[in-house]
């Protein structure tokens, strides 16, 4: 496995403001809800769909406090980035936010999908004992949040950030453990 790389193609995108620990707090609801011992589906779905919105929100936050230290503050600014009278927890509202060129970079079609078909999921199913919660999950919206976490790593990184999160965070432990998973084999 030391031989495979995650490289993704950053071409098109020019510059990008930096809020690693959206990042590093977008890590830790994935990260907290796949490492637990008490799995459920449902609450992992509902926190991977709160990480995705907050990697997409990052990209229209400002910082508040703390600019350049390893806890700034931000803030969503939602009156910039989104129509008025839209729901910022739809995700797939803060994706049409994105420019074009983080679109492509972040998302291909079958992640759209699965974006589309989770838009709501935080909103709707983060209270499971409600009615309307979904009921049945997959683990498509687990697998596109690690996707998106290394995919905005290795663009920071690609960029030049020096936040300690970014810089040792191991892209391809992740992404090749719970995104794209391989069975090593030893040859005779």
């Amino acid at each position: 496995m030391n031989d495979l790389k995650f490289s993704p193609n950053t071409d098109g995108i020019e510059q990008i403001d930096f809020r690693p620990y959206m990042l590093e707090n977008a890590y830790d609801y994935y990260k907290i809800c796949t490492s637990s011992t008490h799995q459920r589906m449902s609450i992992q779905a509902v926190l991977c769909a709160l990480s995705i919105e907050i990697i997409l929100k990052s990209f229209h936050a400002t910082v508040r406090s703390n600019e350049g230290q390893i806890n700034e503050t931000y803030e969503f600014e939602k009156k910039k980035a989104l129509p008025k009278g839209t729901n910022a927890h739809d995700l797939m509202v803060l994706y049409e936010a994105l420019p074009e060129n983080i679109q492509h970079y972040l998302f291909n079609s079958l992640d759209l999908k699965t974006l589309s078909a989770n838009k709501d999921l935080f909103t709707r199913s983060r209270y499971s004992y409600e009615q309307n919660a979904n009921r049945s999950h997959n683990d498509r919206i687990i697998k596109l949040a690690a996707s998106l976490i290394c995919k905005m790593v290795y663009l920071y990184r690609s960029f030049g950030c020096e936040d300690p999160f970014i810089k040792f965070f191991d892209i391809e432990a992740l992404y090749f453990r719970e995104v794209r998973s391989f069975i090593m084999c030893n040859e005779p």
